[in-house]
C-alpha cells in the first residue's frame, strides 16, 4: 500500500514536471496574445495580439496587424556589432537609409534611450518614401548577448492632403497601444 502511495506521489511529481517545463518553452504567453517567434530557431519571445497575422517565424520574426491594416514588426538579429551606436552610424544609416531605395528620409528621433526586456535600448524613428507611397518607421535596437535585436516597426501613409503636400499616420496613433504591448511583452530566451 505504502508503495502505491510513493509511485502515485512519484507520478504526479513528474506530471506536474512536465507540465511546468513545456510551459517554460513557450513562456508565459500574457492574455489575448499569442506568441509568433520560432523558440527552436531565435532566441527571443515575440507575443502578439491575437488577432496579428504571422507572416514569417523563421530566422527572424514578422507580423502584420491585419490584411486590411499594413502596420507591421520586424524582429532580426544582427551578429558581431559592439555597440547600437556604432550598428546605427555604420550599418543602418548607411544600407538601409541612404542605400536601400527609400527616398526623402527623415530622422525624426535618432537614438532616444528605453528598456527591452530589462536590456538597454536605442529607438529610432524616422519617415521616408518608396516609390510613391510614404512610410513611418520606429526601430528598436538592443546589444546583449553579441548581437544587436532589432524591431523594426513599419506604419504606411494614410492619406495625402495635396494642397499641402501633409501625410498622416493615423495607424501611428490607432496601433500605439497594441504595438507597446508587444514591445512591453517581448522576452529574451
Amino acid at each position: 500500500m505504502k508503495i502505491k502511495k510513493i509511485l502515485i506521489l512519484s507520478l504526479v511529481l513528474l506530471l506536474t514536471f512536465c507540465l511546468f517545463s513545456c510551459n517554460e518553452d513557450e513562456g508565459d504567453v500574457p492574455d489575448g496574445m499569442k506568441l509568433a517567434s520560432n523558440l527552436d530557431i531565435v532566441d527571443y519571445k515575440l507575443f502578439v495580439p491575437e488577432s496579428w497575422m504571422v507572416l514569417l517565424n523563421d530566422t527572424r520574426t514578422a507580423v502584420q496587424i491585419s490584411k486590411n491594416d499594413a502596420t507591421n514588426i520586424n524582429v532580426a538579429q544582427w551578429s558581431g556589432v559592439p555597440s547600437l551606436e556604432e550598428w546605427w552610424n555604420d550599418y543602418y544609416k548607411v544600407e538601409v537609409l541612404q542605400d536601400g531605395g527609400m527616398q526623402d528620409v527623415t530622422v525624426l528621433g535618432e537614438g532616444v534611450e528605453m528598456l527591452l526586456d530589462g536590456h538597454k535600448a536605442m529607438k529610432y524613428t524616422y519617415t521616408a518614401k518608396i516609390g510613391k507611397n510614404s512610410y513611418k518607421y520606429d526601430v528598436i535596437a538592443c546589444v546583449t548577448r553579441g548581437s544587436v535585436y532589432v524591431m523594426h516597426i513599419t506604419y504606411a501613409q494614410d492619406k495625402l492632403t495635396e494642397e499641402n503636400g501633409e501625410i498622416t499616420y493615423s495607424a501611428y496613433e490607432k496601433n500605439a497601444e497594441a504595438v507597446k504591448s508587444v514591445i512591453d511583452n517581448f522576452k529574451f530566451n
